[in-house]
């Protein structure tokens, strides 16, 4: 048995799923001021006729670093950064940095010492700071200055956590590199306290099931794992309902899917079969990341977003001021103009008319003022679409081959998920004159995708067969090679060594069978009129995705 939990805007979702079925679902009120709670009501719903001794596996999707970078309540981490000469970081980074004097070329050789005196000094000044982060500019290509000034900030600084850049990415990209690292630490210690609260919660029901924790590129981590590597669990619900669509339509079709929930509307593309990701990583707070994520957009439209009128105009969301008027609510929303719509079939229809009588204007019945609303609703999805199909289509091109192979996308489908996925998903498709699906199962599509998703790593290996060695940045390896023998076909080996080695470490050594190169580079190193060595850069991963189909794909009209 699995147990999937999500955490959304409006509502908090648990599913049991057995042999590719669900067994069990729950909905409840997502408590935002205490997040746990809300989980715990979920997971005593779900199981009520259910051994919780049975669960093999817990994986959730939860917003508590969304949250907690949203609302600023993160840790004000120390940044300390071995950029090197000629790079200003100014206005670029989370936090004020400090810079320290040491660093190593863009081959991984010392030009610089790092100097214990000048640490010991930031150290003095910055003596209440609880977490913090080192990052060197060519970390990625040895490890070794920041893993020494790590050790210093750990003696004289005495923090309770350090990230070091090159634990959260092995990419060159530094100021992504610097991003993560410092929000890694930021959060550190309110994802900790969560953590400890969420395996204190399953024990005392009985659940000794392992732990899993949703990432934003749709992977899953071990919990223990995820204490280290915390800002992977940004954007776990947008994640969470792409992950839903995988296991319960997987479309192969160019398709557009939405996750219409209570407060938002989530807009994923997808092609080939799977979901397009974001260039470079995950944005947090306006600064890039190096954190993998899926490609999307979330606008302001969901189920109990919050009708009025404003200046004569009509207006629909962002915002919302509780439950739609049919659910109990006070204030008119988008499930009492479906409702009235005749669109869906749940809530009072005579409430939900009396919130649309009260956005009405002269003249208008409550159906009018429900279908204005529905059309201001659908127009917003889909202006966001267009600008998602618009920014596809002019993305920079970099390699010869993007140039031959690449395709263009034009979808084809529209796919629907979430509580009012069945009354507004019709309706954005019409509008883009395309099919569309609502499949089985769509009212608790994000913890289906988080029960089902598969544990997923990823490592960078990069070697330099003139200076004679290889590094992995994410394990802090370091490695001789043969100069003259050590091909890509053996960094390739190694790369998939080191993949196996990191996953078991995580607890995730079976997962280590499903892995996808991501990115492979060879060039000479010239010196002279001779070659004296090749410089190689291989990054593979655990691929993310769901470890199993939950419902048969269902035929939109």
């Amino acid at each position: 048995m699995l147990l999937g939990i999500d955490v959304g805007g409006t509502f908090t979702d648990a599913v049991v799923i057995v042999n590719g079925h669900v067994l069990a679902s729950a909905k409840t009120p997502t408590t935002h001021r205490e997040l746990l709670s809300g989980i715990v009501a979920a997971i005593d719903k779900v199981l009520v006729a259910i051994d919780a001794k049975q669960i093999k596996r817990v994986a959730l999707s939860t917003t508590i670093v969304t949250n907690a970078l949203v609302e600023g309540k993160t840790d004000k981490a120390a940044l300390l950064l071995m950029p090197g000469p000629g790079l200003n970081l100014t206005g670029l980074v989370p936090e004020q940095p400090y810079f320290l004097s040491g660093y190593t070329d863009h081959r991984g050789r010392e030009q610089a010492a790092p100097d214990q005196k000048e640490v010991a000094a930031i150290c003095h000044e910055i003596s209440g700071a609880t977490v913090a982060a080192v990052a060197g500019k060519f970390a990625v290509r040895n490890p070794a200055q920041e893993q020494v000034v790590a050790g210093w900030v750990q003696e004289y600084l005495k923090p309770a956590y350090i990230t070091l850049g090159t634990q959260v990415s092995g990419s060159l990209n530094y100021l992504r590199r610097i991003n993560s690292a410092y929000y890694n630490s930021a959060v550190w210690r309110i994802f900790s306290k969560f953590a400890a609260a969420i395996e204190a919660a399953l024990a005392e029901r009985g659940i000794a099931a392992p732990v899993y924790i949703l990432k934003a590129d749709g992977g899953t981590l071990p919990l223990a794992a995820a204490k280290s590597r915390p800002v992977e669990a940004i954007f776990t619900g947008p994640a969470a309902s792409v992950l839903g669509i995988m296991a319960l339509a997987n479309p192969e079709e160019p398709a557009v899917s939405l996750d219409i929930g209570g407060t938002t509307t989530d807009i994923a593309l997808w092609q080939n079969g799977a979901p397009l990701f974001a260039p470079g990583g995950a944005t947090v707070n306006g600064y890039p990341t190096a954190v993998r994520s899926f490609w999307l957009r979330s606008v302001g439209i969901g189920g109990d977003s919050y009708v009025r009128r404003e200046n004569g105009s009509l207006a629909v969301g962002p915002m919302r001021r509780g439950p739609a008027m049919a659910n109990g609510g006070i204030e008119p929303a988008v499930t009492d103009a479906l409702r009235v719509a005749r669109l869906i079939d749940y809530g009072d229809l005579e409430l939900a008319r009396q919130a649309m009588d009260r956005v009405a204007i002269d003249g208008q019945t409550p159906e009018d003022a429900a279908w204005e609303t529905l059309r201001v609703a659908t127009d917003t999805v889909c202006q966001a679409i267009r600008e998602m199909l618009t920014e596809q289509a002019s993305k920079p091109v970099y390699k010869v081959e993007d140039i031959v192979y690449g395709e263009n996308f034009n979808p084809e489908l529209v796919i629907g998920v979430g509580g009012a996925a069945i009354g507004l998903a019709p309706l954005v498709a019409e509008q883009l004159e395309l099919p569309w699906q609502v499949p089985q199962g769509h009212m608790v599509a994000n913890a289906v995708g988080a029960a089902s998703a598969r544990s997923t790593t990823e490592i960078t290996l990069r070697a330099d067969t003139a200076q004679g060695f290889y590094t992995v940045p994410e394990l802090g390896v370091k490695r001789q090679v043969d100069k003259r023998r050590f091909s890509l076909q053996d960094a390739w080996t190694a790369a998939e060594a080191h993949l196996s080695e990191r996953a078991a470490a995580g607890g995730m050594a079976e997962a280590s069978f499903h892995s996808e190169r991501l990115y492979e580079e060879e060039f000479n190193v010239i010196r002279g009129f001779n070659t004296i060595g090749k410089i190689m850069t291989c990054r593979l991963q655990v691929k993310p995705g769901v470890l199993m189909p939950v419902y048969a794909r269902e035929a939109g009209p």
